[in-house]
């Protein structure tokens, strides 16, 4: 059955609250070039000077819109949405847009955890390279930023990329191909993204 981009982007939105929201009352514990296994991985709390949770203001989420990639040839997009959360005594925002092209659906979602453990973050710190008869997560790079790749079948591509320990983009494939998912993931500018301040 035929999913609409409303209910594709409905359970990212969900997730990526449910992180939120257990952080806050902290139920959770803390702790192309997309294939490069051996690639070593910034951790998702800092550790560079200056760089500690809340020394930042998040982008707002209008800001990060700017960055969600145009509609492909033969795709259509949504309109883009977009939140603030407030976080301790900080912020954090997001922002994100659903793609369709017949079958095929694809979410983007670029975050700014300004440097809390959140949202994808949070996630980020429990993923583990696995291979399966079913699928795969592997560890890479894009653009020079260390990132994470899923693959379940029949056809759910997912990746995941840090940028500066701060940014998270994500882009899920549905009835898809790795194709689809390499054309979304090299869409974005994270040299652009890593310059925002």
């Amino acid at each position: 059955m035929k999913k609409s981009l409303p209910e594709l982007m409905l359970p990212v939105l969900l997730v990526v609250l449910g992180i939120c929201l257990c952080a806050a009352t902290g139920c959770t514990s803390t702790s192309s070039d997309t294939t490069s296994p051996d690639a070593t991985f910034a951790p998702a709390t800092p550790t560079a000077p200056g760089t500690a949770k809340g020394s930042v203001t998040a982008v707002p989420f209008a800001t990060l819109m700017t960055f969600l990639p145009d509609a492909p040839a033969g795709w259509t997009a949504e309109e883009p949405a977009g939140a603030t959360w407030t976080v301790e005594d900080g912020q954090w925002s997001f922002a994100s847009c659903g793609y369709a092209r017949g079958d095929t659906q694809v979410v983007v979602v670029l975050q700014d955890s300004a440097y809390y453990d959140v949202g994808y973050w949070q996630l980020w710190d429990t993923l583990t390279s696995i291979e399966t008869s079913d699928g795969y997560y592997r560890q890479g790079r894009v653009s020079g930023h260390p990132s994470w790749e899923c693959f379940s079948k029949p056809a759910t591509y997912t990746a995941w990329v840090g940028v500066n320990e701060r940014f998270m983009v994500y882009v899920g494939v549905e009835d898809g191909s790795r194709q689809d998912l390499d054309s979304f993931v090299n869409a974005i500018d994270y040299r652009g993204i890593a310059a925002l301040k």
